[in-house]
């Protein structure tokens, strides 16, 4: 038999992508799949896109401060939890994989209310605050990194298995990508993108190195959509050798150019880099939960596979100078990407189906 299984949460890419890697394993094992989360959002629009059906669940942020906006968030997640239990009873569902994100909690809830098993995976060092707080209610708690153990309450098995990647990200050919970015596939390339919704600061480090006189490679800038009409002001006239582009939806073909990738360092992003073995300097965004991504990205770096560039006080020609260094040597680059790929984990979603269906046995 099989299950009918809700994945639940989402917001950014760092949520949404190993969500969808883990959906497709169990796809493939012949369960039905859905997917909840916020249709303005990048879930509404990527899984949808991907077959899952799609249900929008209308969640709030948990306020940091305020006593009545506590309360007022208090009667939200009410409503959240009982607009979650009609969808799962609508759906017949038999199992939640919850994968963080304020959104997923609802559903995470409303199936611990109807006796629904659920299972959620944190894919940070630093669990967010749903991971959190479904960390009491879940039956298996899934982890990237061992570390996350402690910080997570409850009584839950917990397992390590690693961050999720999607095998499509393994099937970019140099040649064709280039083609279709209009670059020379013979000349060294940069890579440059700042994950999902895009960030400011690496944004203006990718101008910078744009504009270089002395630039001797090209330069594939994915700005993030929310970025994409300033930057493009910003430049005016691209430089030669640079191809814009506000989000892009098929990264297999933007690592496949890459020679270095200048990106944030969220889980799922590191996950990429190792499995396809791509040289990285990273910059962790500093608005994250306890600055989980300065954490991620430092475990690559004493691995030898990147190189780690605080925001804060951030000398941008220095960088820009450090960047093009790396850009010049090759070797390093390849000494680099060879210890990325050492840290792959491919199989992290089959792995994942493998034990939701052995420790869930789908009802009969």
């Amino acid at each position: 038999m099989a299950h009918t299984v809700i994945l639940a949460g989402g917001g950014t890419g760092g949520h949404v992508y190993p969500a969808l890697a883990m959906g497709d394993a169990l796809r493939t094992h012949g369960h039905s799949l859905h997917y909840y989360g916020d249709a303005a959002r990048l879930e509404g629009r990527v899984a949808p896109a991907r077959g899952y059906p799609f249900r929008g669940v209308d969640a709030a942020q948990f306020p940091r401060a305020g006593l009545l906006a506590k309360v007022r968030f208090a009667g939200s997640l009410l409503r959240s939890v009982m607009q979650a239990r009609a969808f799962l009873k609508a759906d017949r569902a038999t199992l939640v994989l919850g994968v963080g994100g304020y959104v997923m909690a609802p559903t995470v809830l409303a199936a611990w209310t109807l006796g629904i098993p659920a299972a959620i995976h944190e894919s940070n060092v630093a669990p967010g605050l749903a991971n959190r707080l479904c960390a009491r209610v879940a039956k298996l708690v899934l982890l990237t990194y061992k570390e996350t153990a402690s910080r997570l309450p409850g009584t839950a098995e917990k397992q390590v298995v690693g961050c999720p990647v999607n095998p499509t990200i393994l099937q970019g050919e140099r040649g064709a990508a280039a083609a279709r970015y209009g670059l020379d596939p013979a000349r060294p390339v940069l890579v440059a993108v700042g994950g999902s919704l895009g960030a400011a600061k690496l944004n203006e480090l990718t101008i910078a190195l744009a504009r270089d006189p002395a630039r001797a490679y090209q330069i594939l800038h994915v700005t993030g959509p929310r970025y994409e009409a300033e930057v493009r002001a910003a430049y005016g006239t691209l430089p030669a050798g640079v191809v814009l582009r506000g989000y892009e939806d098929r990264m297999a073909d933007a690592f496949a150019v890459a020679d270095l990738v200048v990106c944030r360092s969220g889980s799922s992003t590191l996950a990429e880099l190792c499995a396809v073995g791509k040289a990285s300097v990273l910059l962790p965004s500093p608005n994250v939960t306890d600055n989980h991504q300065e954490e991620n990205a430092r475990g690559l770096e004493r691995a030898g596979a990147a190189v780690v560039v605080l925001e804060g006080g951030m000398d941008t020609a220095a960088v820009s100078t450090q960047i093009g260094a790396l850009m010049a040597d090759e070797p390093r680059r390849v000494a680099m990407a060879a210890a990325a790929k050492t840290l792959a984990r491919p199989e992290v979603a089959e792995e994942v189906a493998g034990m939701l269906e052995a420790r869930f046995p789908a009802p009969a």
